[in-house]
């Protein structure tokens, strides 16, 4: 072999080393996956609270242990929505060390399987999360209630998220989604499909059912939507099985 093409086949031969050194290996990948979650883990990550009568607060504790080798702090914890309030009893963890957090859970015009989540977010950025379940049975009394949807922490999830909203598919993600699906095919609430009429479906909206489950989503009601937010998605909700 000649002097020029030893030195060519040399000069492959290091390319190649070093592609093969600078891929990462299936179980590499695996654990870069895994650095980009939180050292702060809850334990365990699902918690099943049982049955809890509607209007009732549900509390847990939730269990975070640093499962690092450094100090850790909880710089912000956030849950599903505004009728969940979550506080850590301790934000500086030592390696090893636990905490809890102190999660209440207000049940008003909840029924049925409901499922919500705390999410911890450490110094670095990196977060963790925790599933809540509770099966809330129907309190006869809370039918007279003077309550709200709209009033309270409640708003947060069920009035401001309407603001700013104009077409059919923005305002059904923003008031309707939660308790009637993604797709309006039902969930703690029936399914909005193969409902053809916009009328009937805009007085529905507007007007509710009379219960604090449903009430009427029109501001002459006390609700969050404009004549025009009703009738955009009235006019979508009719159209969505043609």
């Amino acid at each position: 072999m000649s002097l020029s093409k030893r030195l060519l086949f040399f000069a492959l031969l290091i390319l190649v080393v070093a592609a093969c050194t600078q891929a990462k290996q299936p179980g590499e990948m695996a654990m870069v996956i895994e650095a980009t979650e939180s050292a702060l883990v809850f334990e365990p990550p699902h918690v099943d609270l049982g049955a809890v009568k509607e209007g009732e607060e549900a509390v847990v504790y939730l269990r975070v242990r640093n499962a690092g080798d450094t100090m850790q702090q909880i710089v912000d914890v956030q849950t599903s929505c505004g009728c969940s309030v979550a506080e850590p009893e301790e934000r500086l963890l030592v390696p090893g060390g636990f905490t809890r957090i102190k999660v209440v859970i207000d049940t008003f015009a909840k029924l049925d399987d409901v499922r919500k989540w705390v999410q911890l977010t450490d110094g670095e950025g990196k977060s963790s999360k925790a599933w809540l379940t509770l099966m809330v049975r129907p309190d006869p009394h809370m039918a007279k209630t003077s309550r709200s949807i709209f009033d309270g922490k409640c708003a947060a999830c069920h009035f401001d998220t309407a603001k700013g909203k104009n077409s059919g598919p923005e305002l059904y993600v923003a008031v309707c989604a939660m308790c009637h699906g993604a797709g309006a095919d039902g969930a703690v609430a029936p399914s909005l499909r193969h409902h053809s009429d916009a009328e009937i479906l805009a007085t529905l909206i507007a007007e509710g059912t009379g219960t604090q489950h449903m009430p009427g989503f029109a501001q002459q009601q006390g609700g969050p939507l404009t004549e025009k937010q009703i009738s955009a998605l009235s006019e979508w909700l009719s159209t969505l099985d043609e």
